[in-house]
């Protein structure tokens, strides 16, 4: 069969040359050339489900590019995650080669990056590009293209609802877009794209063979019904390791919690190093090693990484550093680290394929639930890593089985099953609430019959079929009216007969990207006292659901218990059960579990603040800097949006005291080094320590030294001293040193998203 080549393509001479020479494509895979003949250079909408490595991603960057050369319109990738959104973004800056702009966007979502106007290809996050589309930036309708990346998140509890809300945005504004949807993984791909108005590419074609199957006591039993004879080492992981490696191949390797991958990496490099695996380059890896130690913000667990790599082993989670974890992926793309051992996190968010895709247990600890079973589509996520093409004559996923009856059920329930479907969650209360404050706010809806609207253009409205059944529909109006009441009550809404308005807080709100249930936490939180301890503030910011909560040890219950009752009148949310309860023992620990997590987090959150070190900070509450980066960017966000309530709700003293708390949270500083973190780049907290130590306490200090004082300081050299000191001076001379106390910015914002109100929904009407 004659495949379509690329020069045949519809698209500028000039981009058909780049893809030959710089991408050495030559010729199309078939799903890529369905994706072609199903209209993707004509504008249509259009759905790729296919499998992993069938070059998805090269035909949503063609399509993009070719708009960006051929029509000057803009384009969007939005993503799920922020770590992929930054990959995505390094991929395709090789287009800047043609004179195509490429941005990143992530966070931030009080911020309308008027900046972005100046660039061809915006990546991004769904949040963030939900949170553009609340400001309705005007570039938003030059865009040409639209990608959602991994749409199959549309069955995320969190993240599908954003998915589900931006596509009703973009139909409320009439944008004239072409939307590309990518995923390897949609059991209802037809229901999707009707859904989306969509041609529809669907294929299970793929460059590399993939062979599934179960191991079991030193047997691989494939879903074909053969079976292949391995050398049992006494361990599952090792045995098919140690089968792959020493064949020439790589093996990754999935399991379900960070600890699991810590020991089961260390379980092989410490067989790889004491048997003397040839297959390692132990120079090369040597100086991986090194690069790992220098890079990691945490000593204990580089050293711990960096001893296991030596063997061309590596594990990888969320608490590494990003540094780190860039230095391990490249590593294994360079077929120096030979195994890696992940958590299932990595299945979605690297591309990393290897000869054999390991799943060391099917399932893993669900919070409140107990141990659950992977849903088939992770499964399917994590198989389609295997096999890279070019390099492997084939790939392999093998399930690892604990007893011989778990060998069929595991070929029936994962390997022969049909992946789920995806299922809207649009209509649950919290995200109704949250995405309908939003339409209002944003000015797509001004009436009860506009919301209607606009839920209509959800997955959740068509799958519900509420267009179909006049009960159902009278069922979603009262429903929808419940939550407008709750809007009103809270005093995010106003309303007269069918209009609705968003009132200042509601607006502050939709800016802030609050959702309405936590932002009623925070208020009523600020109105019990008018000034709080860290404490109290640290443990009301973390109310929030997007906030990671750490797991409170049994023997450590006492301990929190008790911070609890000496910190009583301080603590602005109070546990279910009272201080007396508390104090005479009578409450199951149940009662108490999840409330002192939130203080355990509260506690972490400020030792961070404090400065404790990363090496403290992952033996007490084994956070990793990784985590920390999570927490930080999440401070950054909610604390700054509870001090713009605070000034909403004209609330000084919180204001003030919620300002500071945000960079020492944020940054993990003490009060004394915000306007060196703050003003000066390149300068984190230990160099700030070191600098502050040393003398230079101001960014005026810095700008008054000698270059060659600085690069004397530990964690500085010639170059980064020169950057500072530059930086600084060019800061005082131009007036531009910001002061972290921030109280009059905070209430400038607060004047600022007040005059866009201009008066009450009566003086509409």
């Amino acid at each position: 069969m004659v495949r379509l080549r690329v020069v045949d393509l519809p698209i500028p001479d000039v981009l058909r040359d780049f893809i030959v020479r710089e991408r050495g494509v030559q010729e199309l895979y078939p799903p890529q050339e369905e994706a072609v003949r199903r209209g993707l250079f004509d504008g249509r909408n259009l759905i790729m489900c296919t499998s992993t490595a069938t070059g998805k991603t090269l035909m949503a960057e063609l399509a993009m590019v070719n708009a960006v050369l051929t029509r000057g319109v803009k384009a969007i990738l939005a993503v799920p995650l922020r770590a992929l959104a930054y990959e995505k973004a390094r991929d395709l800056r090789v287009y800047e080669r043609l004179g195509v702009r490429i941005a990143v966007t992530t966070g931030e979502y009080d911020k309308d990056d008027a900046w972005l106007m100046n660039y061809d290809i915006v990546v991004t996050t769904y949040e963030k590009l939900d949170s553009l589309l609340r400001h309705r930036v005007d570039w938003l309708r030059r865009v040409g293209v639209l990608v959602i990346d991994e749409i199959h998140y549309v069955d995320d509890d969190k993240r599908g609802p954003t998915i589900e809300s931006i596509i009703a945005k973009v139909k409320a504004l009439g944008l004239d877009m072409q939307l590309l949807a990518l995923s390897a993984t949609v059991g209802n791909a037809e229901e999707l794209a009707k859904y989306l108005n969509a041609e529809l590419v669907v294929s299970d074609w793929r460059p590399v063979r993939l062979r599934e199957g179960v191991y079991y006591d030193g047997v691989i039993y494939y879903a074909d019904g053969s079976r292949e004879s391995i050398k049992d080492l006494g361990n599952p992981v090792l045995s098919l390791v140690m089968n792959t490696i020493l064949d020439g191949g790589q093996a990754l390797v999935f399991t379900n919690s960070r600890s699991n991958t810590v020991k089961l990496a260390q379980q092989l490099a410490q067989y790889i190093c004491n048997y003397g695996v040839k297959v390692i380059e132990p120079r090369e890896l040597s100086k991986v090693s090194g690069a790992i130690l220098e890079s990691s913000q945490s000593r204990l667990l580089g050293e711990e990484l960096a001893k296991i790599v030596r063997c061309g082993v590596s594990f990888h989670h969320a608490g590494l550093d990003m540094d780190v974890r860039s230095i391990i992926e490249d590593s294994f793309r360079n077929r120096l680290i030979r195994v890696v051992v992940a958590t299932t996190t990595l299945a979605a968010g690297v591309n990393l394929p290897a000869r054999r895709v390991i799943i060391h247990d099917y399932r893993r600890y669900e919070p409140g639930f107990g141990m659950e079973e992977l849903p088939v589509m992770e499964y399917k996520q994590m198989s389609g890593r295997a096999g890279r093409p070019g390099l492997d004559p084939y790939g392999e996923a093998i399930l690892i089985a604990r007893g011989e009856d778990e060998v069929d059920y595991l070929i029936k329930n994962y390997i022969n099953a049909r992946v789920e479907d995806v299922k809207s969650k649009f209509l649950t209360d919290k995200n109704l609430a949250t995405h309908i404050l939003s339409a209002i706010a944003s000015g797509y809806a001004s009436s009860v019959g506009d919301v209607m609207r606009f839920i209509s253009s959800t997955l959740g409205y068509v799958q519900g079929s509420y267009d179909k059944n006049e009960f159902l529909r009278g069922l979603l109006r009262r429903k929808i009216d419940d939550i407008l009441n709750f809007l009103m009550e809270s005093g995010f809404l106003e309303r007269r007969d069918d209009y609705v308005a968003a009132t200042t807080l509601g607006l502050l709100l939709n800016t802030l990207y609050l959702d309405p249930y936590t932002a009623n936490t925070y208020i009523r939180g600020l109105r019990v006292r008018e000034e709080t301890n860290d404490l109290g503030y640290a443990h009301l910011i973390v109310q929030s659901p997007e906030v990671p909560r750490l797991r409170v040890r049994r023997n450590e219950f006492d301990d929190y218990l008790q911070l609890v009752l000496d910190n009583w009148d301080y603590l602005l949310v109070k546990p279910s059960i009272t201080k007396d309860e508390i104090e005479d023992g009578e409450f199951e620990d149940e009662e108490i579990e999840d409330y002192l997590s939130t203080v355990k987090t509260a506690v972490m959150l400020l030792d961070w603040a404090n400065e404790a070190s990363e090496d403290d900070l992952l033996k007490n509450y084994d956070v990793g800097p990784g985590d920390l980066r999570v927490y930080g960017d999440l401070m950054n966000w909610l604390v700054s949006a509870v001090a713009r309530l605070a000034g909403a709700l004209n609330m000084e003293k919180h204001m003030e005291r919620l300002s500071t708390l945000r960079w020492r949270l944020t940054y993990g500083i003490r009060e004394e080094l915000m306007e060196l973190v703050i003003n000066l780049e390149g300068v984190g907290r230990a160099r700030a320590r070191a600098l502050y130590n040393a003398g230079f306490k101001s960014v005026i200090d810095i700008a008054n030294a000698d270059p060659k004082l600085i690069s004397g300081i530990r964690g500085f050299g010639d170059r980064l001293a020169r950057s500072v000191v530059e930086q600084a001076r060019k800061i005082v001379e131009e007036g531009k040193v910001v002061k972290p106390t921030a109280t009059d910015t905070n209430r400038e914002m607060s004047r600022q998203v007040i005059g866009k109100r201009r008066g009450s929904l009566l003086d509409y009407l």
